[in-house]
């Protein structure tokens, strides 16, 4: 081997072991501000709790060159805010999504390029259901926490009755009936088993019901990919199986029962309390609600006994799934501090401010690699096992698919139409919203 030979060789080697102390960052390139967002990112979000601030507090003081500031907005009117901020031009970097705002925001989002950050990344770091924030073009928004629904149960109203274990699929709740709802002789119901067959004094009812209807395999609104002007449709009379009735009807018949007097399921009726009342009264033996409920359910009655569970599934189905609400951060397509902004979203969702974050909030993180560990407290064992099987919908526009919702139960209770005409209506209702 001459000298030239022995010197390239040389060199190649310094470039590769070079290479090797860059990726794995042992060495960095002009200090620690390489690749670390710059400038002024203003967030805006619903998140009001002092760990949120001391988060961002911490990233603006690890990354000098770096000031976060956040705005929290109040809930009712956070929506209308953004809009007309964005209207105006006095929007704010980067802003709190949950996936209910997906159709009305998205024109409103600078999309990450599948080319930054890939489809298959994305899919392997964030839960399944995370997929709602993947359009066409790009991610919508970063998920950072998921909201899970899930079953809270009264453990002395089981115990009264000698039942050791709870329910694990919904048709357990025939058999159960007439054991955990109490009635007098004229038929008023003193203690009720479950809320469900209504939708006005039930909390939750519209995410009890996107629960059934996710298990039954629909998802309610689906991604158009047929180059329609609108990217989305609704699925509520979907019935891929041309069955003689559709997994959507089969759903509608089954939630009903539960509030019809002349059925052996009847538990629940639109005299009695919101439901959650009913549970923290001690008057409802499970009660289907968010995990982000646990601390308002024990401040309502400190001294109620009660214990926190997977919400029920369909027996027969193979893959369990419940309904949560994903919260992400997404990037204002007209920020002035762009590149930044992007920056900071990848910053909040990465693994150990995703970890902060979900502790500060009491909410289970969305990564898979932070559900891979099983947290030790007796509750968010359970909320990190219904985030990795949550799933979301892509609902239009929150106060009307309530009033969508609230009307297909009631058509059917009143004998209005048949249950497949009401589910027709629901879809061309749906559809009316996601063509605006």
């Amino acid at each position: 081997m001459n000298n030239f030979q022995t010197i390239l060789i040389a060199v190649f080697l310094a470039f590769f072991i070079f290479g090797v102390l860059i990726f794995s960052g042992i060495l960095k390139l002009g200090g620690d501000v390489v690749n670390t967002p710059q400038g002024n990112v203003v967030v805006w979000g619903t998140l009001n709790n002092p760990d949120v601030y001391k988060i961002l507090d911490n990233l603006n003081q690890t990354n000098p060159n770096l000031n976060i500031t956040y705005v929290v907005k109040p809930e009712a009117t956070y929506e209308q805010s953004l809009i007309e901020s964005f209207a105006d031009g006095t929007g704010p970097d980067l802003f709190i999504m949950k996936s209910n705002m997906i159709n009305r925001f998205e024109k409103f989002v600078y999309k990450t390029p599948f080319a930054n950050y890939s489809e298959r990344l994305f899919r392997d770091t964030f839960i399944d259901g995370a997929d709602i924030y993947l359009a066409n073009d790009g991610i919508i928004g970063m998920p950072l926490v998921v909201d899970p629904m899930v079953m809270y149960y009264n453990k002395n109203l089981f115990k009264n009755e000698g039942l050791s274990q709870v329910p694990q699929y919904w048709s357990d709740l025939f058999n159960l009936n007439s054991k955990l709802t109490k009635k007098k002789d004229d038929g008023t119901i003193l203690q009720s088993m479950i809320a469900l067959g209504r939708f006005d004094n039930i909390t939750h009812s519209k995410d009890i019901l996107a629960t059934l209807f996710i298990q039954s395999g629909n998802t309610i609104v689906k991604r158009d990919n047929s180059g329609t002007t609108n990217p989305y449709v609704s699925t509520l009379n979907d019935n891929p199986s041309s069955l003689v009735v559709s997994p959507v009807a089969a759903v509608l018949n089954f939630f009903v029962e539960f509030s019809n007097p002349s059925d052996s399921a009847y538990s629940w009726n639109r005299s009695l309390p919101n439901s959650i009342d009913s549970f923290t009264g001690g008057k409802l033996a499970m009660y289907i609600g968010r995990a982000s409920e646990l601390f308002k359910i024990e401040s309502m009655n400190p001294n109620l006994s009660f214990d926190i569970t997977q919400v029920l599934q369909t027996k027969g189905v193979s893959t369990k799934s419940t309904y949560g609400d994903i919260y992400a951060v997404s990037v204002n397509k007209k920020s002035a501090n762009l590149t930044a902004s992007v920056g900071v979203s990848n910053l909040l969702t990465n693994s150990d401010n995703a970890s902060s974050f979900a502790k500060a909030l009491s909410l289970p993180p969305v990564l898979r690699s932070l559900l891979a560990v099983s947290p030790t407290d007796l509750y968010l064992s359970t909320f990190f096992n219904s985030a990795v099987i949550s799933k979301s919908w892509i609902d239009p526009n929150s106060n009307s698919s309530d009033i969508i919702f609230n009307q297909l139960i009631q058509n059917i209770l009143t004998n209005n139409s048949s249950v497949e005409s009401a589910i027709n209506k629901a879809k061309d209702q749906f559809d009316q919203i996601l063509n605006k």
